[in-house]
């Protein structure tokens, strides 16, 4: 019962993080408002617990080693986003590049401190789980999380913290790693041609996938499957679609699913009218 609806919840999670893609276009107003959506759904995790509460070590386990931490790790994500992207040089792509590569640094740091529990996690082994993750086991010898002390005993053990930290810093890690990929793909264009410098997309999300639809629909790129053409497109406008399929779904339930052609055609009418005067 616990699995169906924490993955209810858990799809529910990501699609209003989505939508925060969507409707709000400047990032730290956007990672802001992710941390508070991930803290809503985390408590809607924690009632439902109180309610049904796990009653055996092997719904226990199950519970804290792959529900809570799934939830609780996009929290730690995002505010580790958040304080990253405040703490960020204003610079040129060398500049933050490195600042990124520094930020992997401390995320190596964090693996190799945690490197025993790491590799438990990443072999996926199960022979310390009834100490890891059911409430009440308490072992010096295991390295136990330290912060558990001020956590709710009823939704907590000595690990699912600990576990949360170390999927968060995978998200961390792959994300940062895109950025770098990122700036080193746009500088190489820019040495190629300064004349390409500044063509980031700097419409919304929603209007180029509008545009991206349209294309595949008219096969503007012949017969080139939508993810192709989404990759192409995020490589050459320096951008990430992130989920375009709910953006899909997203749009075509707005009262007009086609707002941004709508207002090209109409600029570009305007833009004949004038040169016909």
């Amino acid at each position: 019962m616990i699995t169906k609806f924490s993955d209810r919840l858990y799809a529910d999670l990501n699609k209003d993080l989505n939508l925060l893609v969507l409707e709000e276009d400047q990032l730290i107003k956007r990672l802001e408002k992710s941390i508070h959506v991930c803290l809503k759904y985390l408590r809607k995790l924690k009632d439902y617990c109180k309610l049904n509460d796990p009653g055996t070590p092997e719904e226990e386990i199950l519970f804290f080693k792959q529900i809570k931490p799934k939830f609780k790790s996009q929290l730690i994500f995002y505010q580790s986003l958040l304080n990253m992207e405040i703490r960020k040089p204003i610079g040129n792509g060398k500049v933050v590049s490195d600042y990124f590569a520094n930020e992997i640094k401390i995320l190596y740091h964090f693996f190799e401190s945690n490197l025993s529990f790491y590799q438990y996690v990443r072999t996926e082994a199960t022979y310390l789980d009834e100490y890891y993750f059911v409430r009440g086991n308490y072992d010096v010898h295991l390295d136990p999380d330290q912060c558990m002390i001020d956590f709710d005993p009823a939704f907590s053990t000595t690990h699912d913290h600990k576990l949360a930290q170390v999927l968060a810093s995978e998200l961390m890690q792959e994300h940062l790693e895109q950025a770098i990929q990122k700036i080193n793909q746009r500088e190489a264009i820019i040495q190629l041609d300064s004349e390409f410098r500044d063509f980031d997309w700097k419409q919304t999300k929603c209007a180029l996938i509008e545009l991206i639809y349209s294309w595949h629909a008219t096969e503007a790129f012949g017969k080139k499957n939508l993810k192709s053409i989404v990759k192409f497109i995020e490589k050459a406008f320096n951008i990430s679609l992130g989920n375009f399929y709910d953006t899909y779904d997203w749009l075509c339930g707005r009262p007009s699913p086609t707002l941004y052609i709508d207002e090209m055609k109409e600029a570009f009418l305007l833009r004949i009218q004038k040169r016909l005067r």
